[in-house]
């Protein structure tokens, strides 16, 4: 085996934790073990494209956080294109764009700040010892509210501070909802199939 290619081999086991077993037979693999080598043999060759299909399935949490540290190194250093299909929607969360397929068919399209923007409600939770007072209060100041208690307040394009300092009922409850990618393709695939 050439020494650059040992070495790199050496260094992709050791970063995928299989070091210690990278020569040993393929068959005695558990199925974390054969993934990780799969993975290691995909960037052996420092591809400009990369097609990862669910690239951590299988992998304990340690070895999942790893590979995407490593693979977010990879796209810094040698500008490598990933090519995505994953079920943890978490790990999307980092692409530059997403394409979300339901049944077959593009449903959404676009970085993961649009599509939570666009599909997703963003809202904070209030409530008070005195819910009538603040019931009366956000109909007063014209807020979006459902609910209750406690009462989700639609941000509507006003920020939460700006929410919160305009009401004057003291507060109990206080909670921001930030969506997540999960959050957004949920209400996609509820919007498909209805």
């Amino acid at each position: 085996m050439h020494r650059e290619y040992r070495g790199q081999v050496e260094e992709l086991a050791k970063l995928l934790g299989i070091a210690h077993d990278i020569h040993k037979p393929v068959r005695t693999f558990s199925g974390g073990m054969r993934r990780k080598l799969e993975i290691m043999r995909s960037l052996l060759h420092n591809p400009k494209v990369l097609f990862l299909d669910e690239p951590t399935a299988g992998l304990d949490v340690p070895s999942r956080r790893t590979l995407w540290e490593h693979l977010a190194e990879v796209r810094r250093t040698s500008g490598t294109t990933i090519f995505l299909t994953t079920h943890y929607l978490e790990e999307a969360e980092v692409a530059d764009r997403i394409c979300i397929i339901d049944k077959g068919k593009v449903v959404s399209l676009g970085t993961p700040d649009d599509i939570k923007r666009d599909l997703v409600e963003d809202y904070v939770l209030v409530d008070a010892s005195d819910r009538s007072a603040l019931s009366d209060e956000l109909a007063r100041l014209g807020y979006a509210t459902s609910g209750g208690p406690p009462f989700k307040v639609q941000l509507n394009g006003h920020t939460v501070h700006s929410i919160l300092r305009s009401i004057e009922t003291p507060l109990t409850v206080v909670k921001t909802h930030t969506p997540t990618l999960e959050d957004a393709y949920l209400e996609i695939v509820s919007r498909t199939n209805e």
